[in-house]
């Protein structure tokens, strides 16, 4: 019976009437009535199923619905005599109460974000429980799953991750913190602009930083402009000003801040937003704004933006005090706002107050972390940020909490675009795991043209650090940080750990401008800003696997490719020097690759050298494996002075590692012995730091003797703790001729698929992919039984490792795929002997297949 409709139950009726009628005729009235009966008590014992009822509102998952309540009576002061909240009751138990908020006249609202499916009931409560229209007012709510592309509507509102050092979305993914600063929020035009094509000035920006990737916008509600023109246009925005109480004059102030919160959310951004008004109005006017005041407004804030994905910021510089504005008296009225906030949260958002510069408030001194609704750190640091000891003051504080960049040097305004593209890496590098971007014109609201009236949100340092705008809103850092985002979420960001100045992972020529985080040992990031080609070594490598490196360019977004078989040596790693002077990122990450077992071939040899300082430090000393003991020349010693090894047999090496005392050589060669002279392998100026071993990398030679030869050097002669020496697996591809099938353009043709770098690829014709090549001749048989490959963006779907045996292809590896850009895939098989090298594609998406780096190798 539970199928049936209400029509199905009328159609039977009428049949049944119909039958009956039919039956009347030369039926006698005695059976005729016994009929009538029979069809009554079969009707009764139909139960006619009802119409589920719709529910009064429908809303998806996580995004807001509002709720009207009319008040059946009239109220002398409503903002301050009523207090409404409504409950809503969902699945599985689910109760979530919500303030509702005076919207003028007899009219309340409320918000409502639903966090689960389902229906829900809502029942409010009113403080004046005769008020019919307030009080024990029911309604339902259907929340239905969330359709749309929005990371915090598809994963729910932000909260603090288990651990303390993040924030994550409320199913527990790591939330990728990237702000832009907009302090003066309430000045700036929502319908309207002052650029030819642009509707309006607010949500340019907006979509702009969206389409860039950033995921938060940051606002103060400053509602009065601090100077910067009269502010009496048609156009100014609509604002309140509580410092005279809240009355309905300060309603088209939220209406204007309703518009703004709601489109922040719409586009998917959370909003860190601080409450109340300019940080300084509770002292200038300290009679208005008391306790009870902040705290009422604060609750009002919370019911008419706490349904949106929000961080609450509490006021401008507020941790410790805004600057000894306020003391540890009259700073009980921005607690009162916190302490508001929490109780009247039920989504309990972070709760993270704005810090005053690092100079005066770290995490040590704060004056809110010991509140129990305190979340996390709203840092503001200027400067080149070189500080370790401010890092670790947050790092280290005694109950872990996430910190954000939420406030360094603006861009234009008091640095340039690489010092405000550097702080963001610099923050992360930190374990400050949240970057706050300010642009010039943009976080302080510069809206009138150059030589126009001025019409400033703040006239702070204006006009002499004067930017429109729009300039503001298109510099092209806000690009660049696209980059930044994407170079940190290819990696587990979250995962990360701040190394600070930690000898024991690594050593930098200059240590408080290289930073180094890593994840154990198998990944390390370190950005280097230090002005220098100079960088360093990585310490705690794993000797068992291979590893990627490669350096990236914040500038451009694009890796150049180190080594795809970057490998240890007793667990150090020598970093190469920085492609120029600029600012680069190191990545190196472990691969599943097993490491070659790399022997030292200068161990257990003969050893002699052209003089010993005394009989404790000759030759054999700088070959013993350890670095406890040295050799060292003779006094004052420099120019022809060599330490050499006797292999014994010819032996074949290209690679090996000095180890010296405190960078004292300026100039020497490493050479070998062909049987008749002596041959330069290498040469070169510097070694390094005591204790820290140089890598020296060549083309294979062959000799039976090898050593170094000193030509200059510093201090009283040449100090070597170890001389190490080795044959590494070299790149079978590099140096050969290449071909393809086709190309896309004259820029990506084969042979940047053989470059050495992954900042240059080779791509075929578009539309391309079943029968498409990309070759490698040696010029003579080559046997090899490992392949890298690095291509764009997951493309392809089928392949096969090929190589040419004199009289055909015969392939050595099939596969589905390569994988992300720029991250090498390694390919291993049984050794096969070929003159040439080839990938033949199958399949794959996208327009064609497109290879940074084709890489062979005999392991």
């Amino acid at each position: 019976m539970s199928g049936w409709k209400p029509k199905h139950y009328h159609m039977i009726r009428e049949e049944v009437y119909d039958m009956l009628t039919g039956l009347r005729v030369g039926l006698r009235k005695r059976r005729f009535s016994s009929l009538l009966l029979a069809f009554a008590i079969m009707m009764g014992a139909l139960v006619i199923p009802q119409q589920a009822s719709a529910a009064d509102y429908t809303v998806q998952k996580w995004q807001t619905v509002e709720i009207s309540l009319t008040s059946s009576k009239t109220y002398t002061n409503p903002f301050q005599d009523v207090d409404v909240t409504a409950t809503f009751s969902g699945p599985g138990g689910v109760t979530i109460t919500r303030p509702a908020f005076w919207n003028g006249g007899a009219v309340w609202k409320v918000r409502f974000a639903p966090t689960v499916t389902g229906a829900w009931t809502m029942t409010t409560a009113a403080n004046d429980t005769t008020d019919t229209g307030l009080h024990n007012v029911t309604k339902t709510i259907q929340a239905d799953a969330y359709t749309g592309s929005q990371a915090i509507y598809q994963k729910g509102f932000l909260k603090v991750s288990s651990n303390g050092r993040y924030l994550t979305y409320n199913d527990g993914t790591p939330f990728f913190y990237l702000g832009d600063t907009h302090w003066i929020l309430p000045h700036e035009r929502f319908s309207t602009s002052n650029k030819a094509g642009v509707a309006s000035q607010f949500k340019y920006v907006v979509d702009k930083r969206v389409g860039q990737g950033f995921t938060v916008y940051q606002s103060e509600p400053i509602w009065q402009p601090h100077g910067g023109g009269t502010h009496t246009g048609a156009d100014e925005e609509a604002v309140a000003n509580l410092s005279d109480g809240f009355s309905s004059t300060d309603l088209p102030g939220f209406d204007n801040l309703d518009r703004k919160f709601k489109y922040i959310a719409d586009q998917g951004l959370v909003h860190a937003n601080a409450q109340v008004t300019w940080a300084l109005d509770p002292a200038s006017y300290s009679g208005v704004y008391t306790d009870a005041y902040m705290a009422r407004v604060a609750k009002y804030w919370v019911a008419r933006y706490g349904s949106y994905p929000v961080i609450w910021t509490i006021a401008q510089e507020i941790d410790r005090n805004m600057y000894n504005n306020y003391n540890t008296t009259t700073m009980s009225k921005w607690y009162a706002v916190g302490q508001s906030i929490s109780d009247n949260d039920a989504y309990n958002q972070p709760l993270m107050p704005h810090m005053e510069n690092t100079g005066t408030s770290v995490a040590s001194n704060s004056t809110w972390a010991s509140k129990a609704y305190h979340d996390g750190w709203a840092v503001q640091w200027q400067g080149d940020m070189t500080g370790m000891s401010t890092a670790k003051d947050f790092w280290n504080f005694a109950t872990a909490k996430p910190s954000v960049m939420y406030e360094s040097a603006y861009d234009g305004f008091w640095t340039d675009s690489r010092g405000a593209l550097g702080a963001a890496y610099k923050s992360f590098q930190y374990g400050i795991y949240g970057y706050g971007y300010g642009a010039s014109g943009t976080w302080n609201d510069v809206y009138s043209v150059s030589g126009a009236a001025e019409d400033f949100g703040t006239g702070y340092e204006l006009p002499a650090r004067y930017t429109w705008w729009y300039d503001g809103a298109n510099y092209v850092t806000g690009d660049q940080l696209t980059y930044f985002k994407n170079y940190y979420t290819s990696l587990e960001w979250w995962k990360l750990v701040p190394r600070f100045d930690d000898a024991s992972w690594g050593a930098f020529s200059d240590t408080s401008r290289s930073l180094l985080s890593s994840d154990g040992n198998s990944v390390y990031s370190v950005f280097f800003f230090n002005g220098t080609t100079s960088t360093g070594t990585l310490k705690q490598m794993d000797n068992a696997f291979l590893y990627n490196a490669r350096w990236f360019n914040p500038r451009t977004g694009g890796y150049t490719a180190i080594s795809s078989s970057a490998q240890a040596s007793s667990g150090q790693w020598n970093i190469p020097a920085k492609p120029d002077s600029n600012d680069w990122v190191l990545l190196v990450q472990k691969t599943s690759t097993p490491a070659p077992n790399l022997t030292n071939m200068a161990l257990g040899k003969t050893y002699s050298s052209s003089s010993s300082w005394d009989a404790n430090q000759q030759a054999p000393k700088a070959f013993d494996g350890t670095t406890a003991t040295n050799w060292q020349a003779c006094n004052t010693c420099w120019n022809g002075q060599w330490l050499e090894v006797n292999f014994g047999a010819n032996t074949t090496f290209n690679k090996v590692v000095l180890t010296e005392y405190d960078s004292r050589t300026t100039g020497y060669r490493i050479e070998y012995w062909n049987g008749s002279a002596w041959q330069t392998a290498y040469t070169g100026t510097s070694i390094g730091a005591s204790f820290v071993p140089k890598t020296i990398t060549f083309s294979a030679v062959t000799g039976s003797k090898a050593r170094i030869y000193f030509t200059s050097g510093t201090a009283n002669a040449p100090i070597i703790y170890e001389f190490e020496i080795y044959y590494d697996v070299p790149n079978l591809a590099l140096g050969k001729t290449y071909s393809s099938s086709s190309s896309w353009d004259a820029n990506q043709q084969a042979p940047k698929a053989f470059d050495g770098t992954t900042a240059t690829n080779w791509q075929a014709c578009s539309g391309c992919w079943s029968g498409q090549w990309l070759e490698v001749n040696f010029g003579a048989n080559t046997t090899f039984n490992k392949v890298v490959l690095t291509e764009y963006d997951s493309r392809t779907t089928g392949y096969r490792i090929e190589y040419w045996n004199g009289s055909s292809w015969v392939t050595a590896y099939t596969g589905t795929s390569i994988g992300a850009s720029g991250v090498p895939k390694v390919i291993t098989f049984s050794a096969v002997t070929g003159s040439k090298a080839r990938i033949y594609y199958t399949s794959g998406t996208s327009y064609a297949p497109i290879i940074y780096e084709f890489e062979v190798y005999n392991q």
